[in-house]
């Protein structure tokens, strides 16, 4: 299974760090570039595959897209973070949140919508 992390007008591959663009797709931030976006979450990358990794071990496979809503303040600390289409398996949700909780922004204030694909490799 090939995870695809999918940031507003773009996709990365999870495992890999590879980014492509899906065509005609509206970015879903105000505040943050998609580079500065793309930057965040290629190096949360890793963290996010763990979640995955967590997960089906103790349940059944996920399929996505699973979208994540994310609040960055001023100084780019993210000040919330909620499933908007979550998965179905709470663990996972839980932990990605913890993931994007962590994360640093290089800026904001931002509204950020990120969504988790999972693709058959």
């Amino acid at each position: 299974m090939r995870i695809a992390l999918v940031t507003l007008a773009a996709a990365a591959t999870v495992a890999v760090v590879s980014w492509r663009a899906p065509a005609a797709a509206a970015p879903l931030s105000k505040g943050l570039s998609l580079e500065q976006i793309r930057g965040v979450m290629r190096a949360n990358s890793r963290a996010v595959n763990a979640c995955l990794v967590a997960a089906t071990r103790r349940d059944r496979p996920l399929h996505g897209p699973f979208v994540y809503q994310i609040q960055v303040d001023g100084a780019g600390k993210v000040i919330s973070a909620r499933p908007y289409q979550p998965s179905a398996v709470a663990a996972f949700d839980r932990c990605v949140i913890g993931v994007l909780k962590r994360a640093r922004f290089p800026g904001g204030p931002a509204s950020v919508e990120t969504a988790l694909v999972f693709e058959p490799s």
